[in-house]
């Protein structure tokens, strides 16, 4: 990754890096100032066109059975089970075998990290030649040392120690091979280890299964996104990763999808030591494996994947101005690959967007320069303070064409108005790891989607959240999601979910577009004549040809939801 230096930084700061007395900023400043003003005006304005009316009144008269079929059987479901929980094989839901093969769309929110399914993860890098694991702080002898001692895995040439990572005379820092250190392993060896090292990586199963626990969030005791890394950005893992995460998408009936990847990040070539000077390599993998992918013909639509650049947030300027002068070479030497620019991170635990104008405005102005399209994709109003809120005012002015979560939206009625003039898709998220039935009730009862819906905002579904190991054999992800969604709000339905899903398509980034085209193709849909309109079409055919499926499936059941125990 190219760094700049301590000249080059002086100069960005002396010349081109816009300090917030100038002109510019203050311009931006009076702006906001007046849009939060307006906002104060309109606390009780309501709008009563929901954002799925037109769907709902196009759909075809084989859809409309479907919905109904799919309202009865929801209906049916509920009767028997009384709660909702995640489906196994040994009770498979028909509800649940829908949402299987209904057609999703685009998955325009999800993190890397998030997606990767630890199990399988851990299984690779198992299988992988010279794969070691290290800990800088010392021995994992004892049970404290497990839980929260640094953990580092990577591609090493050789072995540096031969003594066990598990005893008091193991050296830091020093390289065990990772099968023999999970042979290794005090409590249950290789078996024993791989349950250990989900924990270190993610959430276990056993959290999700006390009442009242929340997952654990990646800056807490125990986890560490730094141990994924290690793994993932190896080559060998890259791609294999790349290959099960699209198989995966497919089974889940997703056609495109824009991956955050949080940069920066070390990538390394096979058989390397060494991380990449830059990122044109890990992106010319990604672009490789793609294009592999798609001449598979893996059975439904798949029409590819793009990147969004997430920068973390709490970096200082200087930090922050070097990764997006590496998103913008990027960009340049792999434009199809990056479809736009994000911050990850907690919003209340960084630096809230008002704070990084100058930078923001720096960026804007580069990419003007070098005459690439890198658009925002901001996730902004999912904290818990104001300054997590304000986030929503500036994602709105700096022209983010998506926002991610928006769960404080609500809050103001002014910019619920604004996000609708300015045609800004909200990705509502879900987690879909739950705690007790109380816990999912509750948090149903407070989401906003159903009621961003009512008021008008256009709306898609999204996952931020670690994803989690297969459970008892069905794998979650987005269908877990659409499923969770379908008995969660009644005023919902397939015709509402089948809404969100066109939505997605509607407002992916499937090419790159100047402010004034990217409105144009979302407003005229399906009758535009691009690459968005043609992805509509594609999508509006899947779609019907799964609500021929469930009438010609389920149209003259009357028997019971729940299918019989295999």
């Amino acid at each position: 990754m190219a760094k700049i230096t301590n000249e080059e930084w002086a100069e960005i700061v002396a010349e081109e890096l816009p300090q917030r007395d100038e002109p510019v900023i203050q311009k931006y400043l009076q702006s906001r100032n007046a849009l939060m003003a307006e906002e104060l005006k309109h606390r009780s304005a309501t709008d009563d066109g929901r954002a799925d009316y037109t769907f709902r009144q196009a759909l075809s008269p084989i859809a409309r059975e479907a919905c109904d079929i799919v309202a009865r059987i929801r209906d049916e479901e509920k009767k028997a089970s009384k709660t909702i929980t995640t489906p196994t094989p040994r009770g498979l839901t028909k509800s649940w075998k829908i949402m299987q093969r209904m057609p999703k769309g685009a998955l325009l929110r999800a993190q890397c990290d998030a997606v990767v399914d630890i199990d399988d993860l851990v299984d690779i890098a198992f299988q992988t030649p010279g794969m070691h694991i290290s800990s800088p702080d010392g021995h994992l002898a004892t049970a404290d040392a497990r839980r929260n001692a640094s953990v580092h895995i990577r591609f090493r040439t050789n072995q540096t120690s031969e003594e066990t990572i598990w005893r008091t005379n193991y050296k830091p820092g020093t390289w065990i091979l990772l099968t023999k250190a999970a042979d290794d392993f005090p409590q249950g060896g290789r078996q024993g280890f791989h349950d250990w090292l989900k924990t270190r990586c993610g959430i276990s199963q056993a959290q999700t299964d006390v009442p009242g626990k929340h997952p654990l969030g990646p800056t807490q005791s125990g986890m560490s996104p730094g141990i994924i890394r290690g793994m993932l950005h190896y080559e060998p893992i890259w791609r294999k990763f790349l290959q099960r995460f699209m198989s995966q998408l497919v089974q889940d009936g997703i056609f495109w999808a824009e991956l955050r990847l949080i940069l920066p990040l070390e990538f390394y070539r096979t058989k390397s030591e060494s991380p990449e000077p830059d990122y044109s390599h890990v992106f010319g993998v990604i672009g490789e494996e793609v294009a592999k992918f798609k001449a598979t013909d893996p059975g439904r639509p798949f029409w590819g994947l793009r990147i969004i650049w997430s920068t973390m947030r709490g970096q200082d300027s200087r930090l922050i101005i070097e990764d997006a002068d590496n998103c913008i070479a990027t960009k340049i030497a792999w434009p199809q690959l990056v479809a736009g620019y994000d911050l990850a991170g907690p919003e209340d635990r960084g630096r809230p967007l008002s704070d990084l104008l100058p930078e923001l405005f720096w960026f804007r102005k580069q990419c003007a320069l070098d005459s690439v399209q890198i658009p925002f994709f901001f996730g902004a109003g999912n904290g818990h303070n104001d300054a997590t809120e304000d986030n929503l005012f500036d994602s709105l002015l700096l022209g983010t064409r998506r926002i991610g979560n928006a769960h404080s939206l609500l809050k103001h009625p002014r910019l619920v108005e604004a996000i609708k003039d300015k045609r800004i898709l909200v990705e509502s998220c879900f987690s879909p790891i739950y705690e007790d039935e109380r816990s999912i009730a509750t948090r149903h009862r407070h989401h906003p989607l159903p009621v961003l819906l009512a008021q008008g905002v256009p709306c898609a579904l999204g996952y931020d959240d670690a994803v989690g190991p297969p459970l008892d054999g069905v794998t979650l992800g987005m269908t877990h999601i659409f499923w969770t969604a379908l008995h969660a709000w009644d005023s919902l339905g397939l015709a509402g979910l089948g809404s969100l899903a066109e939505n997605s398509v509607r407002w992916a980034a499937f090419e790159d577009q100047a402010a004034d085209k990217w409105l144009q193709d979302i407003r005229a849909a399906s009758t535009g004549a691009r690459v968005k309109a043609n992805r509509l079409k594609q999508w509006a055919i899947e779609w019907e040809k799964f609500c021929l499926w469930i009438v010609t499936e389920y149209g003259d059941s009357g028997d019971d939801a729940l299918e019989s125990s295999s």
